[in-house]
């Protein structure tokens, strides 16, 4: 049956950041399966309509505004700068409001403008079902209103765990951390259903925070974006004579460090410095001077490389031509993050540095790669060992297309009807 979906999310197309794919990719596959799909979203994500959308409407955001005290941080994420001076690769410093704004900043930066908005396109529209996915966590009040106000059947999307392997600090104050704690359960609760971009996500919201229904269904790519990638990347950014491991995207903002793997890399030198010398790690990405400092280190000469920031395109052409992906985590059990998907997209072996992370599970069970424990130097070296000299087992056929937004907008089209059939039911 095809439905009218209100789909609410602080980031969209065209903005560049992981977070907007998820929300850009089921708009646009949704529409194509023909729903009429409303998206609500902030001026901060850019301009014009997101693709499948019926309707997108830009909410007010004291970020995109003037007013917005973290516009340097914000451009540092985005890596913008003024005219021709590039913005410093270090991760953005926090606003000293954020230890202050309970559950997050976009409670009085965005929130205030989108509830309106939200309540209005739900007048007109009449949509069969609202589906919020954060972070922000503040993201759900929408979603809370709307069922709550207008009997509207509500599904919250889990990008990130709320207080769930957490991955920045904490609030000060007790009655803070308590708040938020509440919040998290209460608004989660709440919820007629919920999805989540990994199953420890959803087991955590089910298990811990009393969801009704918690549903994996995890983030992914657009393969149609492919079709413009044909063809080998610019010379000189791989070795041909070398097998190549290519890691793309930030490191220290998303609190990931190269050390693990840097330390396998010496034990493999150690071990087996012929074998050394035919493998090369290339660093494609804004890195800060002490993660640059660690990387180039003397002792890693000729095993390391830096490339610096390179366009999307040129990125994703690199990404389909080296020898293997890699991909560093911060070790949470929970973490898969946007990338490790691009990286299926490309159809490449990925090698993932922490074996007990949910991206390490993806990888392994659909022979897509190896991995190996954060901890253990001895380990990453054997595993760099068996990636050059081909004994990491590889399915043939790719696994790609299961992670197609096409095929995920089918598994959230499921809990969209069982959100509605539930909540006629129930109501």
């Amino acid at each position: 049956m095809k439905r009218t979906i209100l789909l609410v999310a602080h980031l969209t197309p065209p903005s560049p950041l992981s977070a907007a794919r998820r929300s850009g990719g089921f708009a646009k596959y949704l529409g194509r399966r023909g729903h009429r799909v409303i998206v609500l979203t902030s001026k901060v994500s850019g301009s014009g309509p997101v693709e499948g959308a019926a309707r997108t409407v830009r909410a007010r955001d004291v970020m995109a505004s003037g007013l917005n005290w973290r516009k340097g941080g914000f451009e540092a994420l985005l890596g913008q700068g003024d005219g021709d001076q590039p913005v410093s690769a270090a991760a953005p410093e926090p606003s000293r409001l954020e230890d202050v704004v309970v559950p997050d900043l976009a409670l009085v930066g965005w929130v205030p403008f989108a509830l309106p908005a939200a309540l209005r396109l739900a007048r007109e529209e009449r949509p069969d079902v609202v589906w919020t996915t954060g972070p922000p966590p503040s993201t759900n009040f929408i979603g809370l209103a709307l069922q709550r106000r207008l009997g509207l059947p509500w599904i919250a999307d889990i990008r990130d765990g709320w207080r769930f392997e957490r991955n920045h600090a904490d609030f000060p104050l007790a009655a803070q951390r308590a708040l938020d704690a509440w919040l998290d359960r209460s608004l989660t609760a709440a919820a007629d259903r919920v999805t989540a971009v990994t199953e420890p996500i959803a087991r955590d919201a089910h298990e811990r925070l009393g969801a009704r229904h918690a549903a994996t269904i995890s983030n992914g790519f657009d393969l149609e974006e492919l079709e413009v990638l044909q063809g080998p990347p610019p010379e000189g950014l791989l070795s041909p004579d070398r097998h190549s491991l290519l890691y793309t995207g930030r490191l220290g903002y998303a609190k990931r460090s190269p050390t693990s793997l840097l330390e396998g890399l010496r034990a493999l030198k150690a071990a087996r410095p012929d074998l050394a010398g035919r493998i090369e790690v290339v660093f494609a990405g804004p890195l800060r001077d002490d993660e640059r400092a660690q990387i180039e280190a003397p002792d890693l000469s000729g095993m390391t490389r830096v490339l610096g920031s390179l366009d999307r395109e040129t990125t994703m052409r690199l990404q389909r031509a080296t020898d293997t992906l890699l991909l560093i985590t911060t070790g949470n059990p929970s973490e898969t993050g946007q990338k490790l998907f691009e990286y299926l997209a490309a159809d490449r072996p990925v090698f993932v540095v922490g074996d007990r992370t949910e991206a390490a599970r993806i990888v392994t069970s659909a022979r897509a790669g190896s991995a190996a424990p954060m901890d253990d130097p001895d380990a990453i070296a054997q595993r760099l060992a068996d990636l050059v000299e081909g004994r990491v087992e590889v399915s043939p056929n790719g696994v790609a297309r299961r992670f197609h937004y096409d095929a995920l907008a089918a598994e959230l089209e499921a809990e969209i009807e069982a959100a509605i059939s539930a909540t006629t039911t129930v109501r």
